[in-house]
């Protein structure tokens, strides 16, 4: 009787239905998306396949905005971020660099005055080192010490914390290139922990494919 009743439970167990992934708002961890092959692309993200290997939130007094982390075949590591502004969506590839990097981009007596000098920086690279794609000519600082609050969870289907203070907190400074393509984005963490990451935005539509993980990755 066991076996019969397990049998009849076997042909009738309904497997879960195929989740969908039209928008990379969407992403969960373990999904992948695939970029364009456009040259407007710096190499590492052009044509290029990545992972989805984590997902945080960024607070603003009350805007929070969710940021997917990205792990290529090459082992880049990308963030992403999906911006809205007056119906318009873009794309923000953001690529962390560390001070070595910050030290020969910039004249770093320049990038002191994002943090100290009285009137917004004014910031242009000295050496590209071959990221081109990355840089801007120049930038103008938009952004001075604003107070934000980063979380390691994901909010966009629960609702966010009713107190700010819940998030780690940092100071955000950014600078962006006269024709809002490249930013510059610093988090200036307790104990002066810093993050220099160069911001490209992008069309929307040079996120050309989506593929969902299976349901158990997607809830890993």
């Amino acid at each position: 009787m066991k076996s019969f009743v397990k049998g009849i439970w076997s042909r009738t167990k309904k497997e879960p239905e195929a989740r969908a992934l039209d928008h990379p708002t969407d992403l969960l961890i373990g999904d992948l998306i695939r970029l364009s092959d456009g040259f407007g692309l710096p190499p590492r993200l052009r044509d290029q396949t990545f992972k989805v290997i984590g997902i945080s939130t960024y607070q603003f007094e009350h805007q929070f905005s969710t940021s997917f982390s990205l792990e290529g075949l090459n082992n880049d590591f990308i963030d992403l971020t999906i911006n809205k502004d007056g119906g318009r969506e873009t794309a923000a590839f953001s690529l962390a660099i560390d001070r070595s990097i910050v030290e020969q981009i910039f004249d770093l007596d320049e990038f002191a005055c994002i943090f100290d000098g009285d009137d917004p920086a004014q910031l242009s690279p000295r050496d590209t080192l071959d990221m081109e794609a990355w840089l801007a000519d120049s930038y103008h600082q938009e952004s001075r010490g604003e107070r934000g609050y980063h979380y390691e969870s994901d909010y966009r289907a629960s609702r966010p914390p009713a107190f700010e203070g819940l998030g780690e907190p940092f100071d955000y400074y950014y600078l962006e290139s006269g024709d809002g393509n490249h930013g510059i984005e610093i988090e200036v963490y307790d104990g002066g922990e810093t993050e220099v990451s160069l911001t490209l935005y992008r069309p929307i539509d040079d996120i050309k494919e989506l593929w969902p993980a299976s349901t158990k990755d997607s809830k890993s």
